[in-house]
């Protein structure tokens, strides 16, 4: 663990984790709620939120985002076992393209900066642990 933390940014590592967290949590819930129909599911029944998912978007439209989200944590996960960023800059141009797909045209513009507003921070930290990775990388080629 010390020499995870030696070789690589903090930041990309608590990144990281914080990616395979949500990705594990969001898949296994999405899996089990794709095995019920929405009103057997006794976890969308005590929150009020099964007609919601029901009507919004179909079970294809959440596959893509989670599996964007779990390609973003791959990529993180390949950064730090290869060493290489290109892989985290990758994941860098996933969260774009979450972020693209969280806009709807079709909403007012209130709504669209929100949705801009709350990928904003997730872009910072994700260029904050890039930079501080390359540091990191080219210290330790000297």
């Amino acid at each position: 663990m010390k020499r995870l933390f030696k070789e690589h940014s903090p930041y990309l590592l608590i990144l990281c984790l914080a990616e395979i967290i949500i990705s594990i949590v969001s898949i296994e819930a999405f899996v089990y709620s794709d095995s019920l129909t929405y009103s057997d599911s006794l976890i969308y029944n005590a929150i009020g939120i099964e007609t919601l998912l029901e009507s919004l978007y179909s079970s294809t439209w959440w596959a893509l985002i989670l599996f964007t989200l779990g390609f973003i944590t791959i990529c993180s996960i390949t950064s730090i076992v290869f060493k290489k960023l290109e892989y985290l800059f990758m994941g860098i141009l996933g969260w774009g393209l979450m972020l693209i797909l969280a806009i709807n045209i079709g909403n007012p513009i209130k709504d669209i900066l929100f949705v801009i507003a709350l990928f904003v921070p997730i872009l910072g930290i994700n260029i904050i642990a890039y930079r501080t990775e390359k540091v990191k990388l080219t210290h330790k080629k000297k």
